[in-house]
């Protein structure tokens, strides 16, 4: 089994995802540790927790990659008193390098909703509005639109994505068009994109955290969908690993039984 430090990780991750990518409020990269420390494995998760921490150590394992950082304002003091804080601590204590893949990764080519088109079968993907292309000469954009290889009423289209993301249930504005074919979709909370989404005649918009005066901006034009956080973003893990497997097959990379959802629906 090969052994690398955190640094040759951080590369290959960064190669496919620059930080350069990510938006100016967010805080990707390198979280907490040592950049030379010698990985003992790496478990991927959506969010990390205080059981994923555990879950971690358990295994022997001293690197975490999450979609998510645990944290994106300065912070004045670790005192235990909050998850957040509570959460750097045990990783230094346990020795547990934190690095997090966030919006670098919803914005390129082969990113976040590249995966979520790729799940509800979408054909033809691209950038739902692209962005000036990086340093890389990779694409950046936020969103991709998508064409379902047949139009479906919008009963059918509301079960597919129910089926396919698991939902506890969507929250939706019906629209106008009787049909669904072409689909935006935008993982995490994408509801900014919702004009966007219509000018580029979609049928309907998947995000999440829609808040209520948000679903009016639909204008009955786009079925607008939201079908929670953790829900859009939940393949994000398995992107990950399949990414880090396919570069560093002999590695150990495991995706992580703890599911971070806050959540629940009664």
């Amino acid at each position: 089994m090969k052994k690398l430090p955190v640094q040759n990780i951080i590369e290959i991750i960064e190669e496919w995802a620059p930080l350069p990518a990510a938006e100016s409020y967010d805080n990707a990269g390198l979280l907490v540790g040592w950049r030379d420390t010698e990985v003992t494995g790496v478990l991927i998760n959506l969010d990390v927790t205080e059981e994923l921490l555990e879950e971690a150590k358990s295994a022997g394992i001293n690197m975490i990659v999450t979609h998510h950082p645990i944290w994106f304002m300065p912070r004045k003091r670790l005192t235990g008193e909050d998850y957040v804080s509570r959460i750097i601590m045990k990783a230094i204590e346990y020795g547990i390098v934190l690095y997090a893949c966030h919006t670098n990764l919803d914005n390129i080519q082969t990113g976040v909703n590249q995966k979520i088109c790729d799940k509800l079968g979408l054909l033809d993907t691209k950038f739902l509005v692209p962005k000036v292309p990086g340093r890389t000469g990779q694409e950046w954009g936020s969103g991709m639109t998508g064409i379902l290889p047949e139009a479906l009423s919008p009963e059918s289209f509301l079960q597919k994505v129910k089926t396919v993301f698991e939902c506890g249930g969507i929250r939706y504005a019906a629209a106008s068009p009787e049909k669904i074919q072409k689909v935006a979709v935008c993982g995490g909370s994408g509801s900014f994109l919702t004009a966007d989404a219509m000018m580029s005649g979609a049928d309907a918009f998947i995000t999440a955290d829609i808040t209520y005066h948000k679903f009016f901006d639909n204008e009955n034009k786009i079925w607008l969908l939201d079908i929670g956080h953790y829900e859009s973003e939940q393949f994000t893990s398995e992107l990950i690993y399949n990414y880090i497997i396919k570069k560093i097959p002999n590695f150990a990379v495991r995706l992580s039984e703890t599911r971070t959802n806050p959540v629940k629906y009664f």
